[in-house]
């Protein structure tokens, strides 16, 4: 069924379209269920996983249930998670979900982790999962998802978010459909080598060079130094990036 309420200016409920008493009589009954259901279950998964990544996870599955429950189609599902974050929820999320991709939408991000087997969830925070969740073409391949399963430890924060911005990079004009998983798997290692490393050696410049101007644009020379370690393997003719390029790469932009 399509689900069309909204508020209007003065924060009165409208309806959308021509609509019999009979359409409306129906919307106010999955309103009414939703503003009981969504505080519930939400206040219930805080009291035992906090604001874990646990706690999306499973208020995900809780979502999946009222997807099929009230008939909401993929078409659908955009306004259908805005109407419980208006109406429904008494949580106050600020992120900035866009208009209209569904890609953003808090419960659309709940919903799509629950579809992962927990072992995946788990190894991820929920801020790295909101930054690859965000980024559709980091995981267009879904192989990604089997790697971050059997990566051997917790990637750190600041790591995941260098990995996420190299992957980006690399991932332009390239189909990684051509790579079996073993050469696969083997890129996004090297990529996160690369991540680790800009890291170490960004913070011994810092102590080094407490006054150069390059710690205030380090995003920029982040940029860069990814683009020349990619440069350095194809002139290399290597399949992956190796610590000794990483070492190179950085060398020649900070020195």
């Amino acid at each position: 069924m399509g689900h069309i309420v909204a508020l209007d200016a003065e924060g009165r409920l409208i309806y959308d379209g021509l609509l019999s008493s009979q359409e409306k009589a129906t919307i106010d009954e999955i309103l009414k269920a939703l503003k009981e259901e969504i505080p519930q279950i939400e206040a219930d998964l805080e009291s035992v996983y906090g604001k874990s990544v646990l706690y999306k996870y499973h208020l995900g599955h809780f979502l999946g249930e009222l997807l099929e429950k009230y008939d909401i189609s993929v078409f659908e599902r955009r306004r259908f998670w805005d109407e419980i974050k208006v109406f429904a929820t008494k949580e106050d999320r600020k992120r900035d979900e866009g208009a209209n991709a569904v890609t953003r939408s808090f419960y659309h991000q709940c919903y799509t982790l629950s579809q992962f087997d927990i072992a995946i969830v788990e190894k991820l925070t929920w801020r790295q999962w909101q930054d690859i969740l965000d980024r559709v073409g980091n995981r267009e391949d879904p192989r990604i998802f089997e790697w971050i399963k059997n990566y051997p430890c917790k990637i750190r924060e600041d790591d995941w978010r260098e990995f996420e911005k190299a992957l980006h990079l690399y991932l332009k004009d390239k189909d990684t459909s051509v790579f079996d998983d073993e050469e696969l798997f083997a890129i996004y290692d090297s990529i996160m080598l690369m991540s680790v490393k800009w890291r170490e050696q960004f913070k011994i410049f810092e102590q080094e060079h407490p006054k150069s101007a390059k710690i205030k644009t380090k995003g920029t020379w982040a940029k860069k130094y990814y683009a020349r370690c990619f440069v350095l393997k194809k002139e290399q003719r290597r399949s992956v990036v190796t610590e000794e390029m990483c070492n190179i790469a950085f060398e020649e932009l900070m020195k």
